[in-house]
């Protein structure tokens, strides 16, 4: 299995708006197109990168791997929090 990068592994769990921005950037995404691909709002995504407001482990999951097709760095993130039961617990939104 191919190494994923620490970095977005962290950020899934600490600076999530920022991944996201930084996503959006890189693949040249608007909300728009997140929106289709996650069935969540424009705004509402437009919210999380902002950082006005969080989301839960399942939504982030859902912007990651039906927005940004990144099923390896998921399930990369799922395998280190599943290892680490105090990750569980740091777990809040």
């Amino acid at each position: 299995m191919e190494k994923v990068n620490q970095e977005i592994v962290d950020m899934i769990d600490q600076n999530f708006g920022e991944l996201l921005e930084q996503l959006k950037k890189s693949r040249g995404y608007s909300l728009y197109k997140i929106s289709e691909k996650t069935n969540l709002s424009p705004s509402f995504i437009h919210r999380i990168i902002k950082g006005f407001r969080g989301c839960e482990l399942s939504t982030k999951l859902n912007i990651l791997i039906n927005g940004f097709e990144m099923e390896k760095e998921v399930e990369e993130f799922l395998k280190r929090v599943v290892a680490n039961k105090e990750a569980l617990k740091k777990i809040n939104d």
